[in-house]
């Protein structure tokens, strides 16, 4: 117990510490070691001492609750959570100064730094070991008696589910119209029209789903009827999928809680309400992806009888399709997830019987990456679509590149330097480097690079981060820190039609697009409103995807240590989407990357609690 209690105190000092260094350190200090960690406390120690014993009671009181529920903290859990203190200590450092220079600063700092991340690995795996306690505990919400409604529910879940999100997003959806819309959207307008070079860099078929949205309300005279017709369409179709995942959710018996905490979440955090009425490819993306995740629930539920189902067999083949066409890096997670798949049915079909099932698998899964290649090729060839540039997949190395040349410059030799500038404009990246978005740095990327010369490049890439490899850790994590540290909020929305560039005004004014005034300032008060959301306790974590991030980490430890090999398949998508994001030019502004970790979420917390019952009864 006094151990528990130390890790009590130390938890609660890591909570009520600043980990800026004092501005008047070295005049209090006066050189010394000791008398620099003492001041350097003294002076990073937050709020009142009163604050900070509450905080400590509150953490004593959780402490005691564990352990009179046995609840078990293992040494797998200790390391993943260290792991994640160690990010987050880097999240505290990054955030102010952009470098790890905070976390070794002088003695004090670095003593600050082991007591953040002692106290923050204590309480995560506290938080982990409570979670754990309450879904052990078999807690449920029921209402005692059964009622009218209930029973209409149990017979229409499905379209009642439906309906209910349509008509709580209806609201949202109106107040963003014609549609909300962002540069990047203007620039897909800008290509269908005409007006800019028709390329792969936004997914084809995105643009082309936007561009004939608007033909077809020009058919009837206005062009705001257009994007309205998109955004109307893409709520339909995610209501749809909502719908269906709250149905799949009921049959895997998920607590009402988690369905009911689904539906709240749904119709109130603005990474759904806000979102809804955008163009942007992510949304629509996200929902195939989440598509996709049902039906492998379903497949790993049903096993063999599941390539026996048409509905499900079409269902899948429609996520795959939506999946790869809707994003340039959907094939990232679709096409492992087809190998993934085909591999589990040969390991459970080994018999003769069982290679009906193999066949047919293979044919749904192939035909469906064939027919989305073929759709992406068909429309390449008819609207003479040229390839994006490769600089687009090269966002990490360049990054790293650019931080080695502007820390590091004076080492750079002259056949690295040429190599380098073969590739990106070296004179630039010092400069041009900002450690939260890699697009600065890709626009020095020279077109006329050769594959001789990114080959030289990558060689030189690669001898770099061996002679110093922290530079090339802190260009990752600076940029990416925030998929798992929850404490900066990544609140951006959009509210907005108008466009920023001058050719998308004379594009906007020529296709009839404007904004209408009073819905326009109705909405803005919608924004405001949902960015007081982002920051309120409770509902601020829900919109939060660096929370929905930890409760990811959360289940793949729980799916290790209760030995549920089912959860790979179904764990397996998110992370990889996870990994796409690391790979991908920024994540700070753009909470929309995470959409697919964030609106699946859900669903695979019910699949684990759903083989974490199997597995119970089985032992």
């Amino acid at each position: 117990m006094i151990v528990r209690l130390i890790m009590c105190f130390i938890t609660a000092v890591a909570l009520c510490m600043r980990f800026e260094l004092p501005e008047e350190l070295n005049a209090l200090a006066g050189g010394s070691r000791m008398l620099n960690i003492f001041y350097n406390f003294q002076l990073s120690l937050t709020g009142t001492m009163a604050a900070a014993t509450a905080v400590f009671a509150a953490l004593v009181i959780l402490e005691k609750y564990l352990h009179s529920k046995k609840a078990r903290r293992d040494w797998f859990l200790y390391v993943i959570c260290f792991f994640l203190a160690v990010i987050w200590a880097m999240g505290e450092s990054f955030r102010r100064v952009d470098s790890l220079a905070l976390l070794h600063a002088g003695a004090g700092q670095a003593v600050k730094t082991i007591v953040y991340i002692a106290g923050v690995t204590w309480l995560l795996a506290g938080l982990a070991a409570l979670l754990s306690a309450f879904l052990e505990s078999g807690w449920d919400w029921r209402p005692a008696e059964k009622s009218r409604w209930r029973s209409l529910y149990a017979k229409h879940s499905f379209m009642i589910s439906f309906a209910g999100l349509f008509v709580c997003w209806l609201p949202n959806l109106l107040l963003s119209y014609p549609a909300t819309m962002c540069i990047d959207v203007w620039n897909q307008m800008l290509q269908f029209f005409g007006v800019q070079k028709f390329t792969t860099h936004h997914p084809p078929a995105h643009t082309v789903l936007a561009g004939l949205s608007e033909k077809a309300g020009q058919l009837f005279g206005s062009g705001n009827l257009g994007l309205f017709l998109y955004v109307l369409l893409q709520t339909l179709l995610f209501a749809l999928i909502m719908a269906y995942m709250l149905e799949t959710m009921r049959k895997l018996a998920a607590p009402v809680w988690l369905r009911t905490l689904t539906v709240i979440v749904a119709v109130v955090s603005p990474y759904y309400t806000q979102y809804i009425g955008m163009i942007i490819k992510d949304t629509i993306y996200s929902y195939f992806i989440v598509l996709f995740v049902i039906e492998i629930v379903y497949m790993i539920v049903l096993k063999q009888e599941y390539w026996m189902k048409k509905k499900h067999l079409l269902l899948l083949g429609i996520s795959i399709i939506g999946s790869v066409l809707f994003r340039n890096n959907g094939k990232y997670v679709i096409y492992p997830m087809i190998l993934l798949i085909l591999i589990m049915l040969v390991i459970q079909n080994r018999k003769k019987a069982g290679t009906k099932v193999v066949l047919t698998a293979f044919a749904v899964l192939v035909l469906s990456a064939g027919a989305a290649s073929g759709l992406q090729s068909a429309m390449v060839h008819h609207y003479q679509i040229e390839d994006g540039s490769i600089k687009e997949a090269l966002s990490l190395p360049f990054q790293q590149t650019a931080r080695y040349v502007r820390d590091h410059g004076d080492e750079v030799t002259k056949k690295e330097k040429k190599a380098i500038k073969a590739v990106l404009g070296y004179n630039k990246l010092a400069e041009r480097y900002d450690p939260k978005i890699s697009d600065p740095v890709k626009a020095t990327y020279k077109e006329e690079a050769t594959m001789d010369d990114l080959k030289n490049y990558f060689m030189v890439w690669i001898q770099q981060g061996l002679k110093h490899p922290v530079t090339y850790i802190e260009a990752t994590m600076n940029q990416n820190y925030y998929l798992v540290y929850p404490l900066v909020e990544n609140n951006t929305l959009y509210d907005t039609t108008a466009p920023e560039k001058t050719a998308a005004k004379e594009l906007a004014d020529e296709l009839g697009i404007h904004e209408i005034p009073v819905i326009q300032k109705l909405d803005k008060w919608r924004t405001g409103f949902n960015k007081v959301l982002f920051s309120l306790p409770v509902f601020g974590l829900l919109a939060n995807m660096a929370f929905f991030n930890l409760i990811l980490i959360y289940l793949c430890y729980g799916a290790i240590r209760k030995r549920i090999p089912e959860m790979v398949m179904v764990l397996m998508p998110l992370l990889l989407s996870d990994a796409i994001i690391v790979l991908a030019p920024v994540i700070k502004g753009h909470p929309r990357y995470a959409f697919p970790i964030i609106y699946a979420m859900p669903l695979v917390f019910a699949s684990f609690l759903f083989f974490k019952r199997k597995v119970t009864k089985k032992k």
